[in-house]
């Protein structure tokens, strides 16, 4: 028996159409359209399911509106610096490791093992109250920004990392040690090497450059010379009357605007003028070896 005879096919063909003589004209006890027809139901069967938007809205142009309008949705809305961490391989987040964690860990100024732990996320997260970002403990572009990192696109971000020290070696030494020392934790009375409270921290830190500072946050207060608030340099030590008169609480400067210091929250940066911290700044005080 021969098959059905084919008529020519319009636009307006469903593409699983059977493209046979219209009815009126044909056989139907014919077996060739039962045969016709259930290779169209197996063809329709095996074929990928097509979405409801080329079904209804059929073509390229309803493909091409929809990838606009979700391109629109998109931009539209800003992509927090977690989010982008989360969405893109340049991001870094808990669990990652290899030479791109180093290089954050170096940044941080904290042990480089390569490994993106729970103390390296500490400290993205200090890093991150003490320059506006969000907090989240994930290196998406804004915070790979600020800290420098190689190859970063970002839109603009605060400044970045703690500027070289201009106090000199001694200063210089100091700030290196405080900021290894990001994400350790407080205990009061403690002065290091793993929790310290403000004025340990301090001391440790310069004890580590090889400058010998007292105890206490007051009696620091007295060591040095007086710095004035808008000549602070990376090293010098900053007080703030956070807990009644007095310097009740200090930080090592780790640029002119950004110092470190052992907070209820750990060691972590913070702005020196701005803020809270701007609301209790007291003074500043320059220390050791100069060049």
């Amino acid at each position: 028996m021969s098959a059905p005879s084919a008529r020519p096919r319009t636009p307006a063909d469903d593409g699983w159409a059977i493209l046979a003589p219209p009815p009126g004209e044909r056989d139907l006890s014919r077996d060739a359209y039962w045969l016709a027809s259930g290779r169209r139901s197996q063809r329709r069967r095996n074929a990928p399911r097509r979405s409801a938007l080329v079904r209804h809205g059929g073509g390229r142009a309803s493909i091409a509106l929809a990838a606009v309008a979700l391109a629109g949705t998109v931009a539209s809305g800003p992509i927090g610096d977690a989010q982008a961490a989360t969405s893109s391989s340049a991001g870094l987040r808990p669990g990652d490791s290899g030479p791109r964690v180093k290089a954050l860990q170096r940044a941080l100024r904290v042990t480089a093992d390569g490994a993106f732990g729970p103390a390296t996320k500490r400290a993205v997260k200090a890093f991150q109250r003490a320059h506006g970002l969000e907090a989240k403990g994930v290196v998406g572009p804004l915070t790979a920004k600020a800290l420098g990192l190689t190859g970063a696109k970002a839109r603009s971000a605060p400044a970045a990392t703690p500027a070289p020290a201009g106090t000199g070696t001694g200063a210089a030494a100091a700030v290196a040690a405080a900021s290894a020392k990001i994400g350790s934790s407080y205990a009061a009375g403690a002065t290091g090497p793993n929790a310290f409270d403000c004025s340990g921290l301090v001391q440790y830190a310069f004890k580590q450059a090889g400058i010998s500072l007292p105890r206490s946050s007051f009696a620091q207060y007295g060591a040095g010379t007086r710095v004035a608030a808008g000549d602070i340099q990376a090293g010098d030590l900053v007080f703030f009357n956070t807990n009644g008169p007095g310097a009740s609480h200090d930080a090592v400067a780790i640029s002119p605007t950004t110092a470190l210091s052992a907070t209820s929250h750990g060691v972590m940066g913070h702005p020196i003028n701005s803020g809270y911290w701007g609301s209790h700044f007291l003074g500043a005080r320059r220390v050791g070896q100069m060049s």
